[in-house]
């Protein structure tokens, strides 16, 4: 009898062993996984150097049009300079974006400013996005930049612009 009773403790031991075994692997991958995301966000965000900030200053801050036709005229194309700086901008929170869709890394992650400086780039485009999707026949043209933009949204953050015009003109609501 007594036998038994070490053979059902043995038994015991062992499967709570295994138990935790697992449970620790659980944890060891939970915790793995949260690091690679960490990690890929931040070799992404590396791509925010000075060029890029260069660039979404020049293109939020100080390009203007009133339709697409005029965005094509100034900064399409046919003025490669710009047109570059433009794709440079949009790939970039395109890119983000679609990290983010795809659950590869988490919005948590980003920074508030970058964060500001992401929804002031979709609220710049947003106007010229439906035909920009339609001349370069992809109706996915700057959606994951759409998708950024409403995820920080539901985040909390507010467009500093929107904001500020907000204050500017208090009878009008975000």
């Amino acid at each position: 009898m007594q036998e038994l009773d070490l053979q059902t403790v043995s038994i015991i031991i062992a499967t709570v062993s295994v138990v935790i075994g697992v449970i620790m692997s659980v944890l060891s991958i939970r915790n793995l996984a949260k690091s690679r995301r960490a990690s890929i966000f931040l070799d992404f965000h590396k791509q925010a150097d000075q060029e890029f900030l260069e660039d979404i200053e020049e293109v939020v801050g100080e390009w203007n049009w009133s339709d697409y036709e005029e965005f094509l005229a100034k900064y399409g194309p046919t003025n490669p300079k710009n047109w570059a700086k433009f794709i440079h901008v949009s790939s970039f929170f395109d890119s983000m974006g679609k990290l983010l869709k795809e659950n590869i890394t988490d919005a948590e992650l980003i920074p508030e400013a970058m964060a500001a400086i992401a929804m002031i780039w979709w609220e710049k485009i947003e106007p010229i996005q439906a035909d920009f999707a339609k001349r370069w026949r992809s109706s996915e043209s700057l959606e994951s930049s759409k998708f950024l933009y409403k995820t920080l949204k539901k985040m909390g953050y507010h467009s500093p612009v929107q904001s500020e015009q907000a204050s500017l003109n208090p009878s009008k609501t975000q």
